[in-house]
């Protein structure tokens, strides 16, 4: 059992030689188009990182430092982590038989680990919704648009919700001025790798190579720290779990999360055509049945897998699976029952809407709901609405960061994050 601690000291390849390994492990990694997305684990299913030369380099990724992490003579691959296993009984032929994920770190400072066995877990909402998002599926559609900087971003909140308060990391949990907070880092300028302790933002001081960049590596520094700030916006917004429900007078569904309705998610209508018709939900979440649809479909974020590494020790990966939900256009709208709470001429009545249960996500997979109190991101309007949902902002500081990850478990000690 190989580990791989996704950071590297300079010394040990030359400038050119890790450029050219990387270079071609994102190529291969990427361009495995007869590779299956991996779409299914079960309890204690075990994943490998992607090696090509002995060499790691995640799908989406920076090289480069977050904060004080890795700010020393190290930097880190900073984006997804690439994982495997093979079909079972189609062999090891590359990449017919290989089924790939995309996982994230959530234990910082731990080298990865091949063999990791997998097990289902609940998380906190907005991870389930990012890491979901932000799989070898999204990958494998925008890696030549270059997909670094919301990958990195990814990670960083992962590391900033999950693994710094359950773990005792300190990735973010060391940043001084509310810069902790992920939703105070709107417009945040990062520091130079130059700069003096403490630090803020991505920096780096190597070349970042990426092939699929069109700007300078500064701008892709500040997009990737940008990012940070908008994904978790963008996460509070379209939290999971998800469910689509048919809405009232069964004129159309409503796509709701954790924290509301979900604007901007496209919603498949089935209409006997080859690809159906898409329409996007508004800022209710609502998107109305087109005529002679029959079914409505959406994929979302469902079960999240998490393992602990390999007996002899490695680092925590998080994963999540998507989730189809289904709505029939024969479907029931919801229920309103009213209640008559005092007859008579002064009666008063409580009116309660349940909402039909045939797409709900299973409870296996329901994420705690999040009560962050950052703005939802601005819709993409286009079924039912009359103009754009107005845009907020949100508060630049706070001084306790909204997390809805359950607390750290007692320590012995603060571990020395190194990467």
């Amino acid at each position: 059992m190989k580990q791989h601690k996704f950071q590297m000291k300079r010394s040990r390849l030359a400038p050119i030689a890790l450029t050219a390994v990387l270079s071609v492990t994102l190529l291969t990694f990427s361009s495995a188009s007869n590779a299956a997305v991996g779409t299914t684990l079960t309890e204690g299913m075990e994943l490998n990182i992607f090696t090509v030369l002995g060499q790691t380099a995640p799908g989406g990724h920076i090289h480069a430092s977050l904060n004080e992490n890795g700010a020393d003579d190290d930097y880190t691959y900073i984006g997804g982590l690439p994982l495997y296993n093979l079909e079972p009984g189609c062999g090891d032929t590359y990449p017919d038989c290989y089924n790939f994920f995309v996982g994230y770190c959530a234990e910082a400072g731990v080298p990865a680990a091949s063999e990791s066995p997998f097990s289902a877990v609940t998380i906190d909402g907005r991870l389930q919704y990012l890491t979901w998002k932000h799989d070898y599926k999204w990958y494998q559609a925008n890696f030549s648009d270059s997909g670094s900087a919301e990958m990195a971003a990814t990670q960083a909140l992962v590391w900033a919700w999950m693994s710094d308060p359950q773990t005792g990391s300190t990735v973010f949990s060391n940043v001084a001025g509310g810069l902790d907070d992920p939703y105070n880092w709107n417009g945040l300028t990062s520091s130079a790798h130059t700069d003096p302790s403490p630090r803020v933002g991505f920096h780096t001081d190597v070349d970042l190579d990426d092939d699929y960049w069109d700007g300078t590596d500064a701008e892709l520094l500040a997009a990737a720290t940008q990012a940070v700030y908008d994904l978790a916006v963008e996460s509070t917004a379209k939290a999971g779990p998800w469910t689509l429900t048919q809405g009232e007078d069964q004129a159309g569904v409503v796509l709701t999360g954790a924290n509301g309705a979900i604007a901007g998610e496209t919603v498949n209508f089935v209409d006997g055509s080859t690809d159906g018709i898409n329409v996007v939900t508004d800022s209710n979440g609502y998107a109305a049945w087109p005529s002679g649809a029959t079914d409505a479909n959406i994929e979302g974020p469902g079960q999240t897998w998490k393992s602990p590494g390999p007996a002899e020790g490695g680092q925590d990966i998080i994963l999540t699976l998507g989730e189809n939900l289904t709505v029939n256009v024969d479907a029931p709208g919801p229920v309103v029952i009213v209640i008559d709470e005092q007859p008579g001429p002064t009666a008063t009545t409580t009116t309660t809407t349940i909402a039909p249960t045939t797409t709900q996500a299973p409870t296996t997979t329901a994420a705690p709901t999040t009560t962050t109190e950052a703005p939802a991101a601005t819709s993409t309007v286009v079924a039912g609405d009359t103009g754009s949902a107005p845009t907020t902002t949100a508060p630049l500081m706070r001084n306790t960061p909204p997390n809805s990850s359950p607390p750290a478990a007692p320590v012995s000690g603060t571990p020395k994050y190194t990467g």
